[in-house]
């Protein structure tokens, strides 16, 4: 069965945390690496947004995607509140007029918490338009807020990145309760843990994939299915 492969996490730039461990993220390097492994497109972000500023990580994140059409950006966002990005209504058509699909963020680098408190205006914005929302999970696990959130804005697509193995048992119950919450899963390496998320939630809800022991209709979805009908979704 023939997949064209695509990514729901791939970052342009080095971090700062492992400089020589890393190839130079450079679009034409991403590329080259996607080549490799036969991966035909891919959603990519900024290491600068993290590390600088969003305003940073976008600016130079579309630059480098422009002339590439294999290579969507997902930009990085901030709470409103602090009027260092548009208000959300204009805001987000904005970056739809731009081509961009799916935005991010960053709670733990960016110092806020994910929450309606302080993100609501953001989040009725975003369910508005069916804008799939990235949350970093590498550095942020607050379930209770995840929760939260997909319970006040029950239509939010709320994508989980770098969902690992250790996430399990708090993530389950919330699964189980918010239907509109997607796992991106380069990190789950749990042994046997497709073949036990999947019978319970459905291959639907997971993002990029794996050869595991699965039907060749659920590889296809993981591979690349349900990040294209996200992205569609997006008006």
């Amino acid at each position: 069965m023939s997949v064209d492969w695509f990514d729901a996490c791939v970052r342009i730039g080095r971090t700062r945390a492992r400089p020589h461990y890393e190839m130079e993220g450079t679009a034409e390097n991403i590329l080259g690496a996607m080549d490799r492994f036969r991966i035909a497109e891919a959603l990519v972000y900024h290491a600068c947004g993290d590390e600088t500023h969003p305003a940073v990580g976008n600016r130079l994140l579309l630059e480098a995607t422009a002339d590439k059409p294999r290579l969507h950006p997902c930009l990085t966002i901030l709470p409103p509140a602090t009027d260092e990005f548009p208000p959300p209504d204009r805001h987000l058509p904005q970056l739809v007029e731009q081509g961009v699909r799916a935005v991010r963020m960053s709670p733990t680098d960016h110092a806020y918490r994910f929450a309606t408190a302080t993100c609501a205006e953001l989040f009725e914005q975003l369910q508005a338009m069916r804008m799939p929302l990235f949350v970093d999970m590498s550095r942020f696990s607050d379930w209770a807020a995840i929760d939260e959130v997909a319970g006040d804005f029950p239509q939010l697509r709320l994508v989980l990145v770098s969902f690992s193995y250790g996430h399990t048992r708090q993530a389950y119950p919330v699964l189980h309760r918010r239907e509109h919450i997607y796992l991106e899963i380069h990190g789950y390496e749990l042994h046997n843990g497709l073949e036990h998320f999947i019978p319970r939630f459905g291959a639907e809800r997971l993002l990029f994939g794996s050869g595991m022991c699965i039907s060749a209709a659920d590889k296809h979805k993981i591979a690349r299915d349900n990040i294209v009908r996200l992205l569609e979704e997006v008006h």
